[in-house]
């Protein structure tokens, strides 16, 4: 590495990962992502010795997978309240009549309680406060972009 190069090296500590915690994103992949939205990578770019396009990647996988996650009949398979045949059995007869609400449905078949049902949706909607708060970090970081590209083309024209 040549000195010049020195200048670009920053040890970031303290980042805020409340956010991210519950999605698996690790602050490497925060960072990646940040640098990405805000087009500040380029082919040397390196975050601990790892490619940031690598990183952004899997940081978009875990977001996506963690909103596959939201979904009520994951939630109450994850749970272990149903199982996975259930959750199939209850979809198809949704399938049917989509007016039902599948929750409704499962607790008609007995596969689960009201109770059941009303405690994975308290978790569905805490993954989804989760995944809002994402993507109120991801248009912050849209909106730094921006304005740092205002911010050079003002410049470039003094």
């Amino acid at each position: 590495m040549t000195p010049e190069n020195f200048e670009n090296i920053v040890t970031i500590t303290g980042i805020n990962m409340g956010t991210f915690t519950p999605l698996g994103i690790t602050p490497a992949e925060v960072m990646a992502n940040a640098l990405r939205e805000s087009g500040l990578i380029t082919e040397e770019t390196r975050i601990d010795d790892q490619s940031p396009v690598e990183l952004c990647s899997s940081f978009l996988e875990k977001k996506s997978n963690y909103q596959q996650l939201t979904k009520l009949g994951n939630i109450l398979v994850k749970n272990r309240v149903i199982t996975l045949q259930q959750l199939k059995s209850a979809l198809a007869e949704q399938s049917k009549d989509p007016s039902k609400k599948l929750g409704n449905i499962l607790i008609e078949s007995g596969a689960c309680t009201k109770y059941d049902i009303e405690r994975c949706v308290k978790s569905q909607n805490q993954i989804r406060d989760d995944i809002k708060k994402l993507d109120d970090y991801e248009d912050k970081i849209s909106l730094l972009r921006k304005r740092l590209s205002s911010g050079k083309t003002a410049r470039d024209k003094l």
